[in-house]
Order: C-alpha cells, then sequence, then structure tokens
C-alpha cells in the first residue's frame, strides 16, 4: 500500500516530516516497551536480542529525528 495517491509517487516535505514522526512514534514506543521487558527481568534468556533491539529502535529514533529536521527546511 503506497504512502501517497499521487500520479508521480512524489511526497511533498510535510508528508516526509509526517512520515518520520511517524516512525519516530512507533520506535519510541516498541523502545518502551523494550525497556520495560529488560528491566522486569521478563526477556529472560533473551536479554542479549532484546538489547540489540534496544540499540536499533535508538538508532531509528535517531534517523527520524534527523530526517524530519531536515526538511523541516
Amino acid at each position: 500500500m503506497p504512502f501517497t495517491n499521487r500520479p508521480n509517487g512524489k511526497l511533498t516535505n510535510e508528508e516526509k516530516v509526517k512520515m518520520f514522526q511517524r516512525m519516530g512514534s512507533i520506535a519510541a514506543v516498541l523502545a518502551l516497551v523494550l525497556i520495560v521487558l529488560i528491566e522486569t527481568g521478563l526477556v529472560g534468556e533473551r536479554r542479549e536480542m532484546a538489547d540489540m533491539g534496544l540499540t536499533a529502535m535508538i538508532v531509528v529514533l535517531a534517523v527520524s529525528l534527523v530526517g524530519s529536521i531536515f526538511f523541516k527546511r
């Protein structure tokens, strides 16, 4: 399913900012869930995998912040 219904498929800057903000908010929720799982100890023996997932979510948050700032200009 495409993000836009435009015939040329190009996004406006406002749509790009909205896309990066959505990506950042989803990554923040996933990071919060991973933090809660790690701190409560519910991940058990898969703690290393949860740590890698948390690191990935932090990278996604950084990319979404940079992207939304870049396209706001």
